[in-house]
């Protein structure tokens, strides 16, 4: 047992303070929790600056693992089960030596399994800190891989029981292997903040892959994952009530999941393709300390001035544009709920409603049995609303009817799927709205989409070519300082971690009106509404950067489509 005082020691050279040190050193860990873990846990020790100390004390190699850099012939030497639980990573091997790594070397009884494991080799310990340990555990062995094992060798075949309710996926069913490597899969994407979950089927492979900040990333899964392809669409088929023997037409369905963090609500597709089903995830939280509100937006105090305005009108469209994920329903959501009082009554018509509201009575469209949102719509009118919001004007009908609910003393909230605010307009017109009505009802266009934020963890300076910058439009002071992320373990080495929105605001005013009577060309009008006041999306973008919240190169992939980007310099 090493004593107090070693661990004291260590602690205080690792960096931490004598008081902190001597609480540490007494910890007396959970049951199944080692020193070490316990210790880390805290969030007060470095774990880089400790793996270092724990080197020079046991007189081993330190080292910071890439997963390139690991022979896959020493993975086979322990058991994927025993690697996940006990954090001790194959790394090399030859005739007589292994090199295994881990952050944990308190940890006799691990130690002492894994020698009994490799009985007639010589072990060589290597100190690795914890965070890129666990990091390439999971790239060498795949997510879900203490469990492929076992459900490789088991001789039960799952079937899909449609009677199998097991939703909690923080729980595991000891009978049904696939069930846990299921639970394992949406357990990482949470963890990992995924929006999304995309299980593929390759010609050969079945691939994982999450978006994450709206970007897709390859998860790590174990290798011929494809035998299992069947039992993971059923499964997932099972969770949300779908028909697991159809294959060939889409289906759609939704989970409800209990985790650690509150309750979750999954929306469940899959479509049939020619090397099988492919399914997709798209994961929301219930939680009840979701909030929405004019805050949650962080708009520049200009743009929410101009919002207040907006929402304190009696009648009117309030257009909301953006593609797929740029975040119009929390725009909505956070619209909705600023101006949600007991003496207005909110209808919407979603498809499909995403997040409850308290106070607003909120429809699910179900086009199957005729509830479309144009029908939806019109039943609305005749419920005496002060406020409706439509999930999406797609047609021309849906577009006609809240255009008439605009007319007759209603206030309307939609989304439209277009570029930017002006092109709302374009796409109305094309419609075939008539240009009289449209310029007498909406009041305003709005675009937005959603950029990534720098990662805390490793924001850095970052330094860019003047002609570059000049190019670009970007902001130019003296004494200002751009930043990046260098890439950390919190944000999967991408150097962002988290999203926030940036905003266009194009207000129907009287020169615009007059312009979209006489159908002038989107170009036009756009130069109108900048001569006007409106900031572009590349604009609002700058505004991020100056906060140090995000990055040029991310403002500048986001609004590539910023088409008017010479007339707002």
């Amino acid at each position: 047992m090493t004593s107090r005082k070693v661990l004291t020691d260590l602690l205080v050279a690792s960096g931490v303070s004598a008081d902190d040190a001597t609480e540490l050193a007494a910890l007396q860990p959970a049951p199944g929790v080692s020193w070490t873990a316990e210790v880390l846990n805290t969030g007060k020790v470095d774990e880089h600056k400790l793996a270092a100390e724990l080197a020079r004390l046991f007189k081993s190699p330190c080292e910071t693992i890439e997963a390139t850099k690991v022979e896959r012939s020493a993975l086979q030497l322990l058991p994927s089960r025993f690697v996940f639980k006990h954090h001790i990573l194959p790394l090399a091997s030859s005739a007589d030596t292994v090199r295994l790594g881990t952050y944990d070397v308190f940890n006799a009884v691990a130690r002492r399994l894994a020698a009994q494991q490799l009985i007639g080799k010589k072990i060589e310990w290597v100190i690795v800190p914890r965070g890129p340990l666990l990091r390439v555990i999971k790239a060498v062995y795949g997510v879900g891989a203490e469990t492929f094992d076992e459900i490789l060798a088991s001789t039960r075949t799952y079937d899909g029981d449609p009677h199998d309710k097991a939703q909690d996926i923080t729980g595991d069913d000891p009978e049904a292997s696939v069930v846990k490597f299921v639970n394992q899969i949406i357990r990482e994407a949470i963890l990992e903040r995924a929006t999304d979950i995309h299980v593929e089927p390759l010609e050969n492979d079945l691939r994982i892959r999450y978006r994450i900040d709206g970007i897709l990333h390859e998860v790590a899964v174990p290798p011929q994952l494809r035998v299992l392809q069947s039992a993971i669409i059923s499964r997932l088929k099972v969770m949300a009530h779908m028909d697991i023997a159809e294959r060939r037409l889409p289906q759609d369905g939704r989970i409800n999941l209990t985790t650690g963090a509150g309750a979750i609500d999954v929306r469940v597709s899959t479509i049939p393709t020619v090397n099988g089903e492919s399914i997709s995830l798209r994961l929301l939280s219930r939680s009840d300390s979701l909030s929405f509100g004019l805050d949650r937006l962080d708009m520049s105090e200009k743009q929410i001035a101009t919002v207040k305005a907006l929402l304190a009108q009696p009648n009117g469209i309030i257009l909301v544009t953006g593609p797929t994920g740029s975040g119009k329903s929390t725009t909505l959501y956070s619209f909705l709920t600023s101006i949600n009082a007991v003496t207005r009554r909110i209808i919407t018509i979603e498809e499909p409603v995403e997040y409850r509201l308290p106070g607003v009575s909120q429809i699910d469209v179900k086009p199957e049995i005729g509830l479309t949102f144009a029908n939806g719509l019109r039943a609305i009118l005749r419920q005496d609303p002060n406020i409706v919001m439509v999930g999406e004007i797609r047609d021309f009908e849906t577009s006609e009817i809240s255009i008439r609910a605009a007319m007759t003393g209603h206030l309307v909230f939609s989304t439209l799927h277009t570029n930017d605010a002006v092109s709302g307009i374009t796409r109305l017109l094309d419609m075939g709205i008539e240009p009289f009505l449209l310029a007498s009802v909406v009041r305003c266009f709005l675009a937005q989409r959603l950029v990534r934020t720098i990662c805390p963890d490793c924001k850095t300076a970052a330094g860019y070519p003047l002609e570059y910058l000049v190019q670009i439009g970007a902001p130019i002071t003296p004494d200002f300082k751009y930043w990046k992320g260098a890439g950390c373990d919190h944000c999967r080495q991408t150097g962002y971690r988290g999203r926030t929105a940036i905003y266009e605001i194009c207000t129907v005013t009287e020169p615009l009106r007059r312009m979209i009577i006489r159908k002038d060309t989107g170009t036009v009008m756009k130069a109108r509404a900048i001569t006007d006041g409106m900031d572009t999306l590349r604009t609002d973008g700058w505004r991020r950067v100056l906060r140090g919240q995000t990055t040029v190169e991310e403002i500048v992939r986001v609004t590539a489509q910023d088409e008017n980007l010479a007339e707002t310099d």
